[in-house]
């Protein structure tokens, strides 16, 4: 019986963390509020990953490579959800590249159970988090914020939900970056790692979760 009641509990948690973040794009996308092709986009450069310690989840990372080719995606999906003129979506634009062109940008959604270990935008946070990837060399980063949960941010990420924290960190861009910022064959890599465990999200081509 006991035996029986894991296996449940596992499936139970599988199913939560697993694959309910691709379903929720779908279903969201079918309501016609945002794009299915928005959503391609966005799936393209996201990565996930949970730990779990005797069944229970340690931490659950969901993260979105802000580069290029999201960017462009989610300005094009703005634009007409927001009926933009030709002038104001080239305004945005402007402003974007010019917060982004040197510096390489995640988002991303933690959960952990104890609430008070959700803090990777403190100074004296528990958590160390930095980049690695193309030449080798590992990237501290320059900035770590904790992001408000508004409507606009579950809607065009609908990963971020209330009991967890979504977070933007920046790191200067690597001298070996690949121009065109997309996923290469050695692409960049986060990491976050501490007491409660380590995760690892790379972007490198044929890891698409």
């Amino acid at each position: 019986m006991k035996t029986l009641r894991t296996v449940l509990i596992m499936f139970f948690l599988v199913g939560i963390f697993g694959c309910s973040y691709v379903k929720e794009y779908i279903e969201i996308a079918e309501n016609g509020t945002i794009s299915g092709e928005y959503f391609d986009t966005l799936n393209r450069y996201t990565r996930e990953k949970t730990l779990y310690s005797e069944f229970e989840t340690s931490i659950s990372v969901v993260a979105t490579w802000k580069n290029r080719e999201f960017m462009d995606a989610y300005l094009s999906e703005y634009s007409r959800l927001y009926l933009l003129t030709a002038e104001d979506k080239k305004q945005r634009k402007d402003i974007l590249s010019d917060t982004s062109s040197d510096l390489r940008e995640f988002l991303f959604y933690a959960y952990i159970p104890d609430r008070e270990s959700n803090d990777f935008s403190k100074p004296d946070s528990i958590w160390r988090v930095f980049s690695s990837g193309e030449g080798g060399e590992r990237l501290e980063p320059l900035d770590i914020r904790e992001i408000d949960s508004t409507p606009l941010v579950t809607k065009f990420f609908p990963y971020v939900k209330p009991y967890g924290k979504f977070y933007s960190v920046k790191f200067s861009r690597s001298p070996f970056s690949d121009k065109n910022d997309t996923v290469a064959e050695d692409g960049p890599e986060l990491v976050f790692t501490g007491v409660l465990g380590k995760i690892e999200l790379e972007w490198s081509a044929g890891k698409n979760k």
